[in-house]
């Protein structure tokens, strides 16, 4: 007579259960490193981030900025120049020598207020930066004028078509600027706009 096979006693169902295979999983690679070298790594990869972020932000900072340092750059050459005409060349004509301190004036305040704004938005103008517009074939041209008796006008007719680059210039970084920029571009220009109106440009 054949017997029945049993089921297994449910006494021994827990060793059955023991017995199972465990679930397979996906091995993780991992870093065989001492703690202080784990750290290290983290602290520099933290380093690596902020540096990233910070440059991103610069850029784009220095990018709006940079209007106004062509703005600057404009007005250190009229300013130059102007200087020229003061101190080496020497203008006779009255007028042009008011044009020529009025105009020195005006840039190098200008220049001044603009510079401070750009200083407190941690914009650094360098040398080369202000030096970017420094033309020398301009001191040839008023160099020769001065040998033919001609300086005054010469320097007039300069000082008119670079105050005209200027305002634009001012128009230009206004786009970008924020409230306190515009007002400060404003005001240069107002004083720019003066000066073209003046006399002796006016009657050129």
């Amino acid at each position: 007579m054949l017997m029945q096979p049993q089921s297994p006693n449910k006494d021994f169902d827990f060793m059955l259960k023991g017995n199972q295979a465990p679930k397979k999983r996906l091995p993780l690679p991992s870093l065989n490193l001492p703690r202080p070298a784990k750290i290290g790594l983290a602290a520099v990869g933290a380093i690596f981030i902020i540096i990233v972020i910070s440059s991103l932000l610069s850029g784009r900072k220095s990018g709006s900025f940079e209007p106004f340092v062509g703005v600057v750059a404009r007005g250190t050459e009229i300013l130059r120049v102007t200087t020229l005409t003061q101190q080496q060349l020497q203008l006779q004509d009255p007028q042009a020598q008011a044009l020529a301190a009025t105009v020195s004036a005006a840039l190098a305040s200008d220049k001044q207020q603009i510079t401070s704004y750009l200083t407190k938005n941690h914009i650094k103008v360098s040398t080369a930066e202000l030096a970017a517009d420094t033309d020398k074939t301009t001191d040839a041209s008023l160099q020769s004028a001065s040998q033919s008796n001609s300086l005054d006008s010469a320097y007039v007719s300069y000082v008119q078509a670079a105050l005209t680059k200027y305002e634009s210039d001012l128009q230009a970084a206004s786009k970008s600027a924020g409230p306190n920029g515009q007002k400060l571009l404003s005001a240069s220009f107002s004083g720019a706009r003066a000066l073209l109106n003046s006399a002796p440009i006016k009657n050129s």
